[in-house]
């Protein structure tokens, strides 16, 4: 069984999507912008532009952006303008025309790539997608599962309403918590994630039984420093619910730790696994896939010491379907590992991280666990 473990399905980036307007939308999608690595070029010419742009970069809240006329652009892209001229932000790959991606499109995917199942995951830069993903999911029931997701940053305002909105979404079908920190910086929000404003919450959460997947991003900077201190704060979560299915997505932010042609990732990342119940999603393509090329062999190195060190029955290939697609295919992210890195990990570690370990996650009775 091949699993994905990290994809996505949204409706056109330029819509409201959830949020109270299209307005608030694309601001929390401007922010996004001005922090992401993706190039900024003029359109009259791809000379190169700058992320200050779209916001002041001493200031990463929603307070710094900047008034520029921030707007979806069309096959994949989000355009604005400075200085009288028009600039552009390829977030998605040129063939979502209108920057969507519907749920009939990735199951085309995934099936002419050889993908049995897929998870979709949310962020709101694809907007508060809870009721959206629950009719992807509806329509294609043996092929996609999906996470619920809410405002971060309004759960010690209103912790009641956060509970009953994760109830409301097992309700509707989904299988799963994704709370994303970073947002809760976005609005200004400090007090810290695992506090005793979020105590009550977490332990409604917990106590409904399904996995929670965790996005961890630094801050208040981009530092391995500020990583690791997010790490910590995981950490102590984990010691409070030691038997929680809890999933770092992505995996760590790896371009932090680009060292020469590969990888080198220091002790200091594994020190929250010492939780059994934790497990990491290898997103390599999505972070790195325009800074080498396929078949990626600078990251065999790191697969094989995450193998080692963790066990591959902690570890879930995921793609960030279709967003990794302006870098290489779905194809490539799995061959990756399915057909690269033979030789180099033991098959059945192959087996568990391209499917194993996610169908057993979710019990979806295909997971028998091979290799380490």
């Amino acid at each position: 069984m091949i699993v994905d473990g990290h994809a996505y399905c949204f409706p056109p980036l330029g819509e409201a999507n959830g949020f109270p307007s299209v307005r608030e939308h694309l601001r929390y999608v401007q922010r996004e912008m001005a922090d992401h690595h993706q190039p900024v070029w003029r359109l009259a010419d791809r000379a190169p532009g700058d992320n200050a742009m779209l916001a002041d970069p001493a200031d990463r809240t929603l307070a710094g952006l900047r008034e520029v006329g921030f707007q979806p652009g069309g096959h994949g892209r989000f355009v604005w303008t400075a200085g009288g001229q028009l600039y552009a932000k390829q977030y998605l790959p040129p063939y979502l025309t209108d920057l969507s991606h519907s749920a009939e499109m990735l199951v085309a995917q995934m099936d002419y790539t050889g993908v049995d199942w897929a998870v979709l995951h949310t962020d709101h830069v694809m907007g508060r997608l809870t009721d959206h993903l629950a009719a992807c999911v509806r329509r294609h029931p043996t092929r996609l599962l999906a996470l619920a997701h809410l405002p971060e940053w309004e759960i010690e305002r209103d912790p009641e309403a956060a509970m009953a909105e994760v109830s409301r979404a097992y309700g509707l079908g989904l299988h799963g918590y994704q709370f994303v920190v970073t947002s809760r910086y976005r609005h200004g929000v400090t007090a810290s994630w695992d506090g005793p404003g979020l105590r009550a919450f977490w332990d409604h959460v917990v106590s409904l039984g399904k996995p929670l997947f965790f996005t961890l991003t630094p801050w208040p900077g981009p530092t391995v420093d500020d990583y690791l201190g997010q790490l910590r704060t995981w950490q102590g979560w984990l010691a409070r619910y030691p038997t929680v299915p809890a999933v770092l997505t992505h995996g760590f932010p790896w371009r932090l730790f680009r060292e020469g042609q590969g990888l080198r990732l220091p002790g200091l990342l594994f020190e929250a696994f010492r939780a059994p119940a934790a497990r990491l999603q290898l997103l390599f393509h999505i972070s790195l896939g325009n800074v080498w090329e396929y078949p990626y062999t600078e990251l065999h190195g790191a697969i094989a010491r995450l193998v080692d060190t963790l066990g591959s029955d902690r570890l879930m290939w995921g793609t960030d379907m279709p967003n990794v697609e302006r870098f290489c295919t779905y194809r490539q992210t799995l061959e990756t590992f399915t057909v690269h890195c033979r030789g180099r990990i033991a098959d059945g570690d192959i087996v568990n991280i391209v499917g194993g370990t996610a169908a057993r996650l979710f019990g979806l009775g295909a997971g028998e666990r091979r290799g380490s």
